[in-house]
């Protein structure tokens, strides 16, 4: 597991992975009859992309691309479908929340009514949010803390015009960051309530150097965060085959498939925010309750394979780098 990702690893979670190991190589009724016994009965993590559409074409994102296939279809979760899976989420123990994939949240206007509503169906539940920040205004921050959010994660990669270009292009440095300035001086005064707020910017060399440029009202709150091959595993053709390479060796296991479920606008679940051509399907929420979907045959066959290791070179984990940064 990657260490940013550590952070919010439960003991439920780890309880839930350490017996998988003692999975491997048993015959298929064991297998299957050992996931009954470690994946939990609903998903521990819950990420939902309530709009499709993002303002930036960011250098790690495969959104420009997909997005940009005439295949593709924009679109925008029906307030029925989202409150139909907060419904069905009411009163069990799902430990964090999160209205946001492979998009940028905060173009959807709805975005403090939706935090909202989750904070009333799930009262004990973590609600976190990832944004690159162009639409992240100082009332909007007050609003979503208000609303209920735990968690505002603001991706800002470079601290120099410059690098932050190269990057995160098609935004302004500038305007994150006097948004920002505002949001800072909110958080130390207490306006935000108990809200975690933390400024998130690539751990490679170029963005790690940058960093220790970031203004000193900054400085506390930047976090380093590594990022996935993302554009690899989506068969992005401008993406550099090296990044796909993965160490020799016994794979380590991606704790995605047993803790995680991944819904998209139109309710499809995807197994992880890698999966940007939506190769596997897992089910859809409007179609299929959730229970059914989490312990239905395709999640146990997506589980089958990773307990094995045994994907394809078609298979969207076959070249996928997530499993491999793991904990120190």
């Amino acid at each position: 597991m990657r260490p940013f990702d550590a952070r919010t690893r439960s003991g439920r979670e780890s309880g839930a992975l350490s017996g998988l190991d003692r999975l491997i190589g048993v015959d298929e009724p064991a297998l299957d009859a050992g996931l009954d016994g470690l994946v939990p009965p609903v998903p521990l993590k819950i990420q939902v992309q309530t709009a499709t559409r993002c303002n930036a074409a960011c250098a790690m994102c495969p959104y420009p691309e997909v997005a940009g296939a005439p295949d593709f279809t924009h679109g925008q979760m029906s307030d029925a479908l989202y409150d139909r899976l907060l419904t069905q989420l009411a009163g069990r123990p799902v430990e964090r929340f999160s209205p946001f994939l492979m998009n940028e949240p905060l173009l959807d206007k709805r975005l403090e009514s939706l935090v909202g509503r989750a904070r009333t169906a799930l009262p004990g539940t973590t609600l976190g949010l990832f944004t690159n920040g162009s639409a992240l205004t100082p009332a909007r921050a007050e609003a979503l803390a208000g609303a209920g959010l735990d968690e505002l994660c603001v991706s800002v990669h470079g601290f120099d015009p410059t690098t932050y270009g190269e990057v995160m292009a098609g935004l302004s440095l500038e305007r994150v960051l006097d948004h920002l300035r505002a949001i800072v001086g909110l958080h130390r005064a207490g306006t935000l309530g108990g809200l975690t707020l933390q400024i998130i910017t690539g751990d490679t060399p170029a963005l790690s150097h940058s960093a220790a440029a970031a203004p000193d009202w900054l400085a506390p709150y930047v976090v380093l965060k590594g990022f996935s091959n993302e554009r690899v595993v989506s068969g992005s053709p401008s993406a550099s085959a090296d990044a796909s390479r993965t160490p020799d060796g016994a794979r380590p296991l991606c704790q995605r498939p047993f803790v995680k479920l991944y819904v998209l606008s139109d309710g499809d679940c995807v197994m992880c925010n890698c999966d940007w051509r939506r190769r596997v399907n897992l089910g859809n929420i409007g179609r299929t309750d959730l229970d059914t979907i989490w312990q239905g045959a395709a999640y146990r066959a997506l589980r089958r394979l990773h307990v094995r290791r045994a994907f394809e070179a078609a298979h969207p984990c076959h070249g996928c780098d997530y499993p491999w940064v793991v904990d120190e």
